[in-house]
């Protein structure tokens, strides 16, 4: 638990080590496999399936295997106190043939922290169980950094093992770099840039760590340029990126698109990095922000404005960055608590630093616990414990952290259809305020 101004705040971050997870288990055709105790494994094999469903993944007789425990997803070595003393070498070569008939195109064996101190030759049992070609080995993980950090350094490591092709550039096509199935509603937000790039003529060729398959990551060196998203989770990889293929890396100054404005300059900045044409991209966004004038205009009589509404938030840098100017300045909205989740990006955050200074609002580092924001924009867990405690008033979800939710369409927080999503939850809750 870290305090923060005048009480205790907790803030629960993942590590390093459970963002190396997430980046195998957010490729398709990838399985994470733990070398550790049970006790590791099954929220991030519950969370993986949860928030990125395998096809087989209701089939659960096809995991009553051992390893597998019924879940279908990051099947664990069960490591007990003989295995600490005696090593692990039974279990793994028990273990990795059991997996390799499953049929995925990449695995990776990940030590957990305790079972990193053993110190078994995890890739001599590859050679061994002759799944050398198709199988790495992390023997040590990203343990004490952040979760991006981790999932960052994952995808570097996963990059430089595959030996991707230097393949000829194609000027249309792109990668998008920073996404994660720990963020929420990440496949609508991919599926949002797609269309974006698509208007302005351009191809997506992978999202890594995010959906992207391994064929797809291996013709990612196809792209003439790699659009960073979120450089917290990405700024590793986009360096190997174009140090080893020459492919220039594209991070819009103002972060993430979030709202109309940054949108905007989201699209800008890839137009002019890529040589296209903004407009049909621009058109399509001045046609969400006017629907959006048409729903305010409609509404705010009838269920308020959320004019002086206060707000608390706690997310990836260059997420916070461009929600918190765009509340403030689009809908007058007033932050009270800004705060940043570890592995911030230095750039975004001393963009933010400068913004309210200019601003003259105090809201760097506040607790809002204190504070007592009306809405809450984070995790889920810190916001339900605001909620229930009568310091906030609305929690909105910038990460899959729980599964209280159910959604059969694809949401979006990014580009203009998340703009209007952030609009509608906003005046939703301002109306429920008023009755």
């Amino acid at each position: 638990m870290e305090k923060g101004r005048g009480g205790d705040h907790m803030k629960l971050d993942p590590d390093g080590f459970i963002g190396t997870l997430l980046a195998i288990e957010g490729i398709l055709d990838a399985r994470a496999v733990m070398n550790g105790p049970t006790g590791c494994r099954g929220n991030p094999a519950y969370f993986s399936d949860r928030h990125f469903p395998r096809e087989n993944s209701l089939n659960r007789r096809s995991f009553e295997e051992p390893f597998f425990f019924g879940q279908s997803r990051i099947p664990c070595t069960y490591l007990d106190s003989d295995d600490y003393i005696l090593g692990s070498a039974g279990k793994l070569r028990e273990i990795l043939p059991l997996i390799a008939e499953k049929g995925d195109s990449f695995l990776a064996i990940v030590n957990s922290p305790g079972a990193s101190l053993i110190g078994d030759d995890l890739n001599r049992f590859l050679v061994e169980a002759n799944l050398d070609s198709i199988c790495m080995a992390f023997e040590g993980a990203a343990y004490s950094y952040p979760l991006a950090t981790g999932f960052d350094m994952a995808m570097v490591s996963i990059l430089r093992w595959l030996k991707l092709n230097k393949f000829p550039k194609v000027k249309n096509r792109v990668n998008l770099l920073g996404f994660s199935i720990n963020q929420k509603f990440w496949k609508g937000n991919v599926a949002e840039l797609k269309k974006l790039c698509e208007l302005m003529g351009l191809y997506v060729v992978c999202v890594p760590g995010a959906g992207s398959g391994i064929a797809e990551i291996r013709e990612s060196t196809t792209a003439s340029c790699n659009i960073v998203v979120y450089p917290e989770y990405s700024t590793k990889t986009a360096e190997y990126l174009e140090s080893e293929y020459d492919i220039p890396a594209v991070i819009p100054a103002g972060g993430a698109p979030v709202g109309f404005t940054q949108t905007e300059e989201w699209i800008s900045a890839v137009a002019d990095a890529t040589g296209r044409d903004p407009n049909p991209a621009l058109e399509y966004l001045k046609e969400q922000r006017v629907h959006a004038f048409h729903q305010i205009s409609r509404y705010h009589h009838e269920a308020g404005y959320p004019k002086g509404a206060t707000f608390s938030i706690r997310g990836d840098s260059s997420f916070v960055l461009p929600l918190t100017r765009w509340l403030f300045e689009y809908l007058s909205m007033l932050p009270v608590s800004v705060e940043f989740a570890e592995g911030q990006d230095p750039e975004m955050t001393g963009k933010l630093t400068e913004f309210l200074k200019t601003h003259e609002i105090p809201a760097l580092g506040a607790d809002p616990s204190i504070v007592q924001p009306d809405f809450y924009f984070g995790d889920s867990l810190t916001g339900k414990d605001l909620e229930l405690s009568g310091k906030c008033r609305k929690t909105i979800e910038l990460y899959n952290r729980t599964t209280s939710d159910i959604y059969f369409t694809e949401k979006a927080y990014l580009g203009g259809t998340g703009a209007l999503w952030i609009l509608e939850e906003i005046f939703q809750t301002v109306k429920d305020f008023s009755e």
